[in-house]
């Protein structure tokens, strides 16, 4: 696959998304009924004066997943840890995570599929009950402790939904199935990301940026920077659609994606 058109972020695709990461579910553009469904979840917590539900969010790379935890965070005016599947590998390191939790706190766990299956048999009490037990000692001499945990909400995040044991999956109160963007949508982010990077960019440009993205907001990001610093280089002040299109030639991206 052209480099170019790959979902998996570079650390300059982080970099950017950073920057240019809505804040809000009102900014949040696309999947629209995720969005107002976590709005419909977050409200409903806060009138109970409660930890929202645990949230899922699955579905292919570079949709929004990690924005959306971000925003969950932002709307209830919590605190937001972040780690992943891969580096929680022995069931002690989540519990160390869990036990400095504060209450109300939001647990981002990235690709949660890749989790160690200790780690993950543990979690299952602490989502239920905001409970871990660990061991404590070797050997003959161990025995189990419990340690009482603050109220959290958990937003696990997966690529391949379908490799997460019954057991976790069930103890999410809330699944979100996010889904390849449409042009229309593709078009409202880059419009977005132009204003915010200062460009001046032209519908048509948009379009036919958006029209080769794959259906990927972090695509289409990257896309439009690369046409922004062909622009810049051939000392063109805006960008047009024929600026666009030489770029997108240039980096060998055709009607096709």
């Amino acid at each position: 696959m052209n480099d170019i058109l790959s979902p998996s972020p570079s650390e300059s695709d982080l970099a950017f998304e950073s920057a240019l990461r809505p804040t809000s579910l009102a900014e949040f553009i696309g999947q629209d009924n995720v969005a107002k469904q976590l709005g419909l979840l977050l409200k409903a917590a806060s009138l109970q004066n409660r930890a929202p539900d645990h949230i899922l969010l699955a579905g292919p790379p570079g949709l929004g997943k990690t924005t959306l935890a971000m925003i969950v965070a932002s709307e209830i005016g919590a605190g937001l840890r972040i780690t992943s599947g891969p580096t929680i590998q022995h069931a002690g390191d989540l519990a160390a995570i869990l036990s400095s939790l504060s209450s109300g706190e939001v647990l981002f766990i990235d690709e949660i599929h890749r989790m160690a299956r200790p780690a993950e048999e543990l979690l299952y009490l602490a989502m239920e009950d905001f409970r871990v037990d660990v061991m404590v000692g070797k050997g003959v001499g161990a025995s189990s402790i419990s340690l009482d945990l603050e109220p959290f909400t958990l937003v696990g995040a997966t690529t391949r939904s379908g490799m997460l044991p019954n057991p976790l999956r069930d103890r999410f109160g809330y699944t979100a199935n996010l889904e390849f963007y449409g042009r229309e949508d593709l078009a409202t982010v880059l419009t977005r990301a132009a204003k915010q990077l200062s460009l001046v960019a032209h519908r048509e440009a948009i379009e036919l940026i958006a029209s080769r993205s794959r259906g990927t907001p972090r695509v289409a990001n990257r896309l439009l920077r690369r046409v922004r610093d062909f622009a810049l280089v051939e000392g063109a002040n805006e960008i047009s659609e024929a600026v666009a299109q030489m770029a997108l030639e240039l980096y060998e991206v055709d009607s096709l994606g």
